[in-house]
């Protein structure tokens, strides 16, 4: 896990290990090739794993999350889970960090220290919040709007590639039921 985590920060590669844990239902199952160098083969008949399905969607996730890392530190030098935030800044209107944490399902304070860091950045500012003072509310810079504004471009070019090969009734059928899952 350390080396997968090389270029995120540590709190983005803390995030991810609590994700692998929390997303398999029995946390002493999760892979060993998450947790170690030991070979696949020794611990977990592979067979086994690919029939998970919590296995399925976090690799999933993690072929996504890992493809669009690329391209964003590549293309605008953040990472997907700092460019996913400055997006729903600007596109979605979160300007809190409590309620960027709720709409992505994650810690409020590794939400607030993904904020640090992009604010020292100079992606990012804060601002009082007039009603009240505990809550600073969240506004892009000039840069952070740049980054933001090639998001869209970035993963519709990433969804489009790693979707390439089903058709599109598959795909609107595959969104149908992760909505399903979402809403249940």
């Amino acid at each position: 896990m350390r080396e997968r985590c090389s270029s995120l920060t540590r709190i983005e590669c803390r995030s991810m290990q609590i994700s692998i844990k929390t997303l398999f239902r029995r946390p002493d199952r999760v892979p060993a090739m998450m947790t170690s160098k030991t070979p696949l083969s020794t611990d977990i008949d592979r067979t086994e794993m690919e029939s998970d399905f919590s296995y399925l969607v976090f690799r999933a996730h993690s072929v996504l999350t890992h493809t669009i890392s690329q391209r964003t530190l590549r293309d605008l030098d953040v990472t997907a889970a700092q460019g996913r935030l400055l997006y729903l800044v600007e596109r979605v209107g979160l300007s809190h960090a409590a309620l960027i944490a709720r709409e992505c399902g994650v810690d409020p304070t590794a939400v607030t220290r993904l904020i640090d860091r992009l604010v020292r950045s100079g992606l990012l500012m804060r601002t009082p919040n007039a009603v009240d003072k505990r809550v600073s509310r969240l506004i892009l810079t000039r840069q952070g709007q740049i980054v933001a504004g090639h998001m869209p471009g970035i993963l519709t070019d990433v969804y489009s590639k790693v979707l390439a090969g089903f058709s599109v009734d598959e795909v609107a059928s595959f969104k149908e039921m992760l909505r399903r899952i979402l809403s249940s």
